[in-house]
């Protein structure tokens, strides 16, 4: 296929880039791919007439990547829609997107190397703390079916083991204020993961390492650097697992626990997922064309 990307335009201006994706859409321009404009606002405020106003129609039935923000799956579905209906084709369908994107539709293909995870849909503060009860002699970290409230990781995020009602309640609350219109779907506890950590932050947060892995159909689309936290045999566990997904397009979270194995911290869609700070955009997109040329 040929290689296009969609990235988000700038506010007001259908011919300008995103600021924010800047860097990746000149990296991307000089690796070679094509690229084509949206509007992320127009989008999530309901105007799917005017999200892909500026995208010239084709008969090509042409595929897109999608690099921008992340999005609810409904309004994904939408994007998709929208594209479709100028005739092009998102490479990740909606339901591919939300199996990676939703931590419980991504937990039956990964819970072998996660830590134990448990939801419910929607945010009722009494059917959470039964939730709870669940983990009673363990740590637990609370988010939604995406994110959680790190930012306020002693007061909204980590609940430690044995804690009570009262206390949960109030975490739970601080939580929920700080997702306010960003919560998704429902509420998710997990057991909290010893990672190797270097201290914490000004906010209690554990400064962690973490490597992000981009996959394309099952393969890494950058080798991780040396350095990486992964385990001694590389990557083969991972590209097992991305391989059971939907999507050609994933990320997979990995990190480092203090008893020596290596856990999924979370998985997403490669679309949406941000780069980490020391991958170069061009290698990324000069090894992604590689990947969906193959």
């Amino acid at each position: 296929m040929s290689n296009l990307i969609l990235f988000p335009h700038e506010a007001f201006s259908r011919s300008e880039i995103d600021s924010a994706f800047s860097e990746e859409h000149r990296a991307a321009l000089k690796a070679g791919w094509k690229t084509v404009f949206y509007d992320h606002d127009a989008l999530t405020q309901g105007d799917t007439g005017i999200t892909v106003q500026g995208l010239p129609v084709t008969t090509l039935s042409q595929k897109l990547i999608l690099r921008g923000w992340m999005l609810p799956g409904e309004i994904y579905a939408k994007l998709y829609e929208s594209v479709r209906s100028k005739g092009y084709q998102l490479v990740t369908t909606p339901e591919a997107y939300e199996e990676a994107h939703y931590l419980p539709l991504a937990y039956p293909l990964i819970k072998e190397q996660t830590s134990r995870t448990t939801w419910i849909s929607g945010d009722d503060i009494e059917s959470a703390w039964q939730l709870y009860s669940n983990f009673a002699d363990s740590d637990v970290i609370i988010k939604d079916w995406v994110k959680s409230a790190k930012n306020r990781w002693n007061d909204g995020c980590f609940i430690p083991a044995g804690t009570d009602e009262k206390r949960f309640k109030g975490i739970y609350k601080v939580f929920r204020e700080e997702r306010g219109n960003l919560f998704n779907r429902g509420i998710v506890l997990r057991k909290f993961m010893p990672l190797i950590s270097h201290g914490n932050d000004m906010r209690g947060m554990p400064l962690v390492e973490e490597t992000r892995l981009f996959f394309w159909n099952g393969k890494p689309v950058v080798l991780p650097l040396p350095n990486s936290a992964l385990p001694p045999d590389g990557i083969k566990r991972w590209e097992d697992i991305a391989g059971r997904f939907k999507s050609p397009f994933i990320t997979i979270d990995v990190a480092a626990l203090t008893d020596g194995t290596y856990k999924i911290v979370e998985t997403g869609d490669g679309g949406v997922s941000g780069l980490p700070v020391d991958l170069n955009p061009m290698l990324f997109y000069r090894s992604l064309s590689e990947c969906v040329n193959q």
